[in-house]
């Protein structure tokens, strides 16, 4: 789940002291320790009760995103601070309310927090792409509100390759469920239909996977984020 910055910002009116006040996790990012956080790697802050062995793991399995990430998308470009609770109330006071991720983005800078049941390697690297992808549109890309949510969502399904949306095998012959038509546009369309309906992931990520095919794969995005040219 990816939560832009920008549109909270354009569409509350907000300064960035009043949206801090209003999201805790971005409060967290801005002074981990405040918040009961540690230091457990590059970009990475952890509940201060979590034990050595599962910060040794987590920040194991973050390499293994950015690696997976990079495979995709070349050299990466996203700024990134991750902030891992262990336990509900750590997740509560950072703003938790049920979802086992969230990334929150202003273009090449995003924050990631991971509630304990997103502390897994396929949730961590799809809100790590979602960082990227935003990184790699740029700030303009997102002012211009060129990528659509469902591609975002899709995208981060595809470089995650999250087998609870995907099958076997490469291309469009993973998809287990047919996209329909009308794709959610916006976070705030997209959200509400994801909530009743997980599958639509599944249909986000097999649009994405035909998009792919048709378009050059991962070079072919890449080049159209570089020339700035129009997504689907």
């Amino acid at each position: 789940m990816r939560i832009s910055l920008l549109a909270l910002a354009l569409g509350a009116g907000l300064g960035l002291a009043a949206l801090l006040a209003f999201l805790p996790a971005l409060r967290g990012a801005a002074c981990p320790r405040c918040f009961g956080l540690d230091p457990a790697g590059a970009g990475l802050w952890v509940e201060a009760s979590m034990p050595a062995h599962a910060r040794v793991a987590l920040a194991a399995e973050v390499r293994a995103a950015r690696a997976r990430i990079a495979a995709f998308y070349g050299a990466p470009r996203a700024h990134l601070r991750l902030i891992a609770c262990e336990s509900a109330a750590c997740d509560r006071r950072l703003g938790g309310r049920g979802a086992a991720a969230v990334t929150y983005s202003l273009g090449p800078v995003s924050v990631v927090r991971l509630a304990p049941r997103g502390l897994s390697a396929t949730v961590l690297t799809h809100e790590l792409a979602h960082a990227e992808t935003h990184a790699q549109l740029g700030l303009r890309g997102q002012l211009g509100g060129r990528l659509p949510t469902w591609f975002d969502e899709g995208l981060s399904v595809v470089i995650s390759d999250d087998r609870r949306y995907l099958g076997p095998g490469q291309g469009a012959v993973r998809c287990r469920r047919t996209p329909r038509a009308d794709l959610p546009e916006t976070p705030f369309d997209w959200a509400p239909l994801a909530a009743r309906d997980p599958g639509l992931y599944a249909e986000a990520g097999c649009a994405v996977l035909r998009w792919l095919a048709d378009e050059g794969g991962a070079a072919g995005l890449r080049a159209r984020f570089a020339a700035g040219a129009a997504l689907p």
